[in-house]
């Protein structure tokens, strides 16, 4: 969410300065006598980029992004709109700035990184021109129809505006697919090859947007390496990478191809389990538990157990932080009470002096 947060109120600004860049150059450039309806204009463009602006700044639902780019292009659409019931149609048909603000819609839709957002963009924005100009076309002939101001209808012209406006959108597809594999590779730990902390806590916002729309439970679990630092005092820190490898190995092997497991820091290990209730959550970090306890991971098949915490949204808090706070108070818990345990909303397992 603190991404997509960001990446809102960049669109925002963005699309904002446009709109005063725009609208100062038109004033500067306009004559006196088209100084009301110019003012208007600008006035009205720039209305519309504040009310998105404040918008965009102060509700970080899910659905802001999809509805704000559906407006941006219904923009530009609307004006042709327009143009057609005033008895333009070639105006509306042939008309290249609000065209070329399909475009810019496609390009604000890139900012949020998202490559479905951009496919829906651009889909909505092909949708809407194409049934603009179908209602045109099926009013008038646009073969034989012109205007000294706003001249015919070029077939060619048209089908070149489609392929540019396709082809952009299926690049700004690319990038975004291209930024999210980058962001994927640089948010990945390089030792056990999960997940590290800040994009395990953006995927962890989207998934409880998720269990929050459809009412569901998501768990989390935190385990810590017991003795950690005395292993690697005995087998050295290349034994202890080795450990830490198998173990982030097992776990990633050991859940649900949609639970979300990372590298929480050190020896700490953390994983989210998307629509889980709290008490299947702690019988599959017990099994977890028992099956490191059996892997053989230092010289001398020297053994690592791990202790864990368990909770639950909302049961234990509003907000991620706060069940993570939760479950890390009850890894504490499982320290204190002698290592090798899971304690949850109730303990599960036996305590171990290992």
């Amino acid at each position: 969410m603190r991404a997509r947060r960001g990446s809102e109120r960049l669109v925002a600004s963005v699309r904002l300065g446009i709109f005063l860049v725009v609208a100062a150059c038109t004033l500067a450039g306009g004559s006196r006598a088209d100084l009301l309806p110019t003012l208007g204009i600008a006035g009205a463009a720039i209305t519309y980029g504040v009310l998105l602006f404040i918008l965009q700044h102060r509700v970080t639902s899910a659905w802001v992004p999809w509805v704000v780019s559906a407006i941006d292009v219904s923009l530009a659409s609307s004006v042709l709109l327009v143009l057609v019931v005033l008895g333009y149609p070639l105006a509306a048909v042939n008309n290249r700035v609000m065209f070329d603000w399909y475009f810019v819609a496609v390009t604000l839709a890139a900012l949020r990184f998202d490559w479905r957002l951009c496919a829906w963009t651009t889909s909505l924005a092909f949708a809407q021109y194409l049934g603009i100009f179908g209602y045109v076309a099926f009013h008038i002939d646009l073969a034989t129809a012109s205007s000294e101001t706003h001249g015919s209808f070029v077939p060619a012209q048209f089908v070149g505006r489609l392929l540019m406006l396709g082809g952009h959108g299926a690049a700004v597809v690319a990038l975004t697919q291209w930024a999210r594999h980058l962001r994927l590779m640089v948010g990945t730990d390089q030792l056990t090859g999960l997940l590290q902390r800040r994009p395990f806590f953006e995927r962890i916002e989207e998934e409880l947007q998720r269990a929050d729309m459809s009412r569901t439970q998501l768990s989390v679990a935190i385990f810590d390496v017991d003795q950690f630092k005395r292993f690697n005092d005995l087998f050295g820190h290349l034994a202890g990478d080795r450990a830490l490898q198998r173990i982030g190995e097992r776990l990633r092997n050991s859940v649900r191809t949609t639970d979300l497991v990372a590298r929480y820091g050190g020896e700490e290990f953390v994983i989210a389990f998307p629509r889980m209730d709290v008490e299947l959550a702690m019988r599959r970090a017990e099994a977890l538990r028992s099956e490191i306890g059996t892997l053989q991971l230092g010289p001398n098949d020297a053994p690592l157990t791990i202790s864990g915490g368990v909770a639950s949204w909302p049961e234990d808090g509003e907000s991620f932080e706060a069940v993570l706070q939760r479950a890390d108070e009850r890894l504490y818990n499982a320290k204190a009470s002698g290592r090798n345990l899971i304690i949850g909303p109730r303990p599960v397992g036996l305590p171990s002096a290992g």
